[in-house]
């Protein structure tokens, strides 16, 4: 994962660790953690690092020595900040989306029926209401707010998703999954096209 600044990133893997990075690709830092590392994602304001797993998620800054850990009630599977950085969402898989605030604090909680794979907020700042969309093993697509409150209804994909991720400036989605292809959705979630097609699921797609 990247910092916005592109000055550093950060890996992590099955060794437990996670490493910061500059740019130049020197390790600059290393921390531990109890399991496997699931996923990293950068503060887009602050700088500071999300970093999960089975067990629970750290939260790392530069300005401080010590990493944040908090225990989660399952394993985290994704990772995203919203857009001014003041929100971290977790991805379950137990089904939970769980709204955090910098310090790690739970802010409020939504519920699905199956394992939440992948969250994105929309990075449009111009939007009336910052909307979270999230893809879950129940086969669908759904949005959330700031508030941990579901916007709509779901959207029924038809197959696992794997990712979701925003096109342009979030005037559209793009989404992945067991379907082996990356399709193209409006930012309501409405299937346009299909951009690519593959011969095993699609586990990711970037803008």
């Amino acid at each position: 994962a990247y910092a916005r600044d592109g000055k550093r990133f950060a890996s992590g893997g099955t060794d437990k660790h996670i490493i910061i990075w500059t740019a130049r690709g020197e390790g600059i830092l290393k921390y531990p953690h109890a399991d496997s590392i699931q996923c990293l994602a950068y503060n887009p304001v602050s700088g500071s690092l999300a970093s999960g797993t089975a067990l629970d998620f750290g939260l790392w800054s530069p300005e401080q020595k010590a990493v944040q850990k908090h225990k989660t009630r399952s394993r985290v599977l994704c990772l995203a900040w919203n857009n001014d950085g003041t929100v971290l969402t977790l991805g379950l898989y137990s089904g939970e989306i769980s709204l955090r605030d910098k310090a790690g604090k739970e802010l409020a909680l939504a519920e699905r029926a199956a394992p939440v794979w992948s969250l994105e907020w929309n990075p449009s700042r111009e939007a009336e209401t910052e909307l979270l969309a999230g893809t879950c093993w129940d086969q669908t697509l759904s949005f959330y707010d700031l508030s941990g409150e579901q916007h709509g209804l779901d959207r029924p994909l038809g197959y696992d998703p794997m990712c979701v991720s925003h096109f342009g400036n979030g005037e559209y989605i793009c989404l992945s999954g067991s379907d082996r292809m990356a399709s193209l959705h409006t930012k309501e979630g409405v299937r346009l096209t299909t951009v690519a097609e593959h011969a095993d699921w699609v586990w990711s797609c970037a803008h």
